[in-house]
């Protein structure tokens, strides 16, 4: 019998034991999990929402490199190479149009470049720098043919000038889904202006493109590609999203918005030499 009796007490007190143990984990975890909404609201974990939220720009290495050609003025003169012949610009629109290249707008490449949107596999952009009137005479008809898009850095007071293009083409341009942009309002060499006046040379030609052609402004190319650290925060400060420059090489993640490179062609550079710019980022 006092065997039995001190098995019978023994047990109790073990089952006692665990009740008291199971309790304290409980309360414990009651504990635990009452801290969990403060670790789901730091910020580690809520910042990608939050990115999503304000649309902020992605990382740039993410995006692919695109060709962002440059020409000038398409008419034959001998000895000027920023006028390139009719026919050479028309061999070039063909090869790219029978290789499966597609043209995109500069507001596509700046979204693909910072907010991922959609590219083509073979992307490039077509620009005009200063607004020759054979931009909308010569080159227009040619690219339509080939179903391509472009976009013109006009220089503001250019417009409706001799040999420039006027209002209303630019409107037609538009039309067509082209982009007409900034080139400056005189064609400076920015980088010796003093700062007020540099500030109205890369800002009233955005106002008054904006308010002529009922279209926001948003891209900047360098006259001459001329430009320095005091360019560069003008142009920011004036309001456009992205500025390019005359130096060699592709749009792509080594440079920011308002470095981006170019691909320079100029009369009788050749079929070879257009290939290997347009084929190659590291030309």
């Amino acid at each position: 019998m006092p065997k039995k009796t001190i098995g019978l007490g023994a047990l109790f007190f073990v089952f006692l034991l665990s009740v008291i143990i199971g309790g304290i984990r409980t309360y414990a975890g009651i504990k635990s999990s009452s801290k969990m909404p403060m670790s789901n609201n730091s910020t580690s974990e809520t910042l990608p929402e939050s990115k999503n939220n304000k649309l902020e720009k992605t990382d740039v290495s993410e995006s692919p490199a695109v060709p962002v050609l440059y020409y000038h003025s398409i008419m034959r003169e001998a000895g000027n190479e920023v006028r390139m012949p009719p026919d050479q610009f028309e061999a070039q629109m063909a090869f790219l149009h029978d290789q499966g290249f597609q043209s995109v707008t500069l507001n596509q490449l700046y979204q693909a470049k910072y907010f991922k949107g959609p590219l083509p596999n073979k992307a490039f952009v077509i620009t005009f720098d200063d607004g020759y009137v054979d931009n909308y005479t010569t080159a227009f008809p040619i690219l339509k043919k080939y179903g391509f898009v472009a976009a013109v850095f006009m220089v503001s007071s250019y417009t409706n000038g001799e040999g420039f293009m006027s209002w209303s083409q630019l409107q037609e341009l538009i039309a067509n889904g082209w982009e007409i942009e900034s080139h400056s309002a005189n064609h400076p060499y920015l980088s010796t202006m003093d700062a007020a006046a540099l500030l109205s040379e890369v800002k009233s030609p955005k106002k008054l493109l904006e308010k002529e052609l009922g279209r926001t402004v948003n891209f900047f190319a360098y006259p001459y590609g001329d430009y320095d650290d005091d360019v560069v925060l003008a142009v920011k400060n004036a309001g456009y999203l992205m500025a390019f420059t005359t130096e060699r090489g592709w749009a792509d993640q080594q440079t920011d918005a308002w470095h981006t490179h170019r691909v320079y062609c100029f009369a009788n550079m050749g079929m070879n030499e257009f290939m290997r710019r347009i084929q190659n980022p590291n030309y």
